[in-house]
């Protein structure tokens, strides 16, 4: 027997949800199928996010929710890294095709990726062949290791290689603090191929298309778009619930969001948030925060405020809707700040 584990939230607030237990059936495509129809009864006002399965009275451990036919992901919490979450904070998903596998960002941390991969071997045998990374950030990079033995070719941004060059040591020693573990050296894995533009990836009668951006959420966005269902993994160019986080440009993130608009998708998997969301809709908040915080820094620079008195006030008006407000929200301000200052 198999149990149903809805995650049901405000549609006009991402990060207000709940969780309910329903009864499955007896196998785990029937309890696929009812999840879906369980999904699609609720009113427009909520959304259900997610709908993983799992043996009758079992505890939710790592889970993956099927979003689209053979497209998976598996929801992070939204939380800064700890020890009581284990780093486990980002969306991390996988795409089957007739041949072969793909993973799209891997974890935190190599046990993280592990899960993901047993995840995965819970679906199908067939050879996972590539890994695709959609930025330098830890919390979705760290993991990758934990496929090194599939021989899977490690995919990612021209610019990827040298962001995690740079800051290997840092997360290395950073995350270790935090989640109490210790990072090996061969923790960070380098990509072994770089997309520069735009590049191909073929499953098997299934192709995923790549695409290198600009520097927007970091200088080293790159979005997956899997042709045959219309789901885009956009990374962290797309947050719900999570605020937010510049570490790159806004006013770049807000053209190539724009951009992005006019993809043919379906539906987005953000990089941090529900598991799947309605596209182009779904990246409406991400635009709507970052464009309304560049209000706020213009108004402000042409009012003479200096930059640490504009992120004080910026950040005592807390921004409705988002979580983790207090840890990026000044921080946003800042970085805004500096990059509309001499506009």
């Amino acid at each position: 027997m198999f149990e149903i584990l809805l995650t049901i939230c405000l549609g006009s607030a991402p990060a207000e949800c709940r969780a309910e237990r329903l009864p499955g059936g007896d196998t785990l495509a029937s309890c696929r199928e009812q999840a879906r129809l369980a999904a699609a009864d609720h009113a427009a006002a909520e959304q259900v996010h997610d709908w993983p399965c799992v043996p009758a009275g079992a505890a939710p451990a790592f889970t993956v929710t099927e979003v689209a036919p053979g497209v998976f992901v598996h929801r992070g919490a939204i939380a800064e890294p700890s020890p009581n979450n284990r780093g486990d904070t980002a969306n991390l998903g996988f795409v089957i095709g007739a041949d072969s596998v793909a993973v799209i960002d891997t974890g935190t941390t190599p046990e993280i990726g592990a899960a993901l991969r047993q995840a995965i071997r819970a679906e199908t045998d067939l050879p996972i062949r590539w890994v695709i990374l959609t930025h330098m950030h830890p919390d979705h990079v760290l993991g990758a290791s934990a496929f090194l033995a599939d021989g899977a070719a490690i995919l990612g941004h021209h610019k990827l290689e040298q962001a995690l060059a740079n800051r290997a040591e840092t997360y290395r020693e950073g995350l270790g603090d935090l989640l109490a573990r210790s990072y090996a050296a061969g923790d960070v894995v380098l990509p072994t191929e770089s997309v520069a533009d735009r590049h191909t990836v073929d499953l098997g009668g299934r192709r995923l298309d790549l695409t290198a951006h600009p520097t927007s959420h970091t200088d080293n966005d790159l979005t997956v778009l899997d042709r045959q269902t219309g789901t885009l993994f956009a990374g962290d160019l797309v947050f719900l619930g999570h605020i937010p986080a510049i570490d790159g440009s806004l006013l770049g993130w807000l053209q190539t969001l724009k951009a992005l608009s006019e993809s043919p998708a379906a539906r987005v998997v953000p990089g941090h948030g529900p598991a799947a969301a309605p596209w182009p809709e779904g990246a409406q908040p991400t635009a709507t925060y970052l464009a309304d915080l560049a209000e706020q820094i213009r108004a402000a620079i042409r009012a003479g405020k200096p930059m640490l008195q504009t992120a004080r006030e910026i950040a005592s008006q807390r921004p409705a809707g988002w979580s983790l407000d207090r840890l990026f929200h000044a921080r946003n301000a800042t970085a805004a700040y500096k990059e509309l200052e001499w506009e």
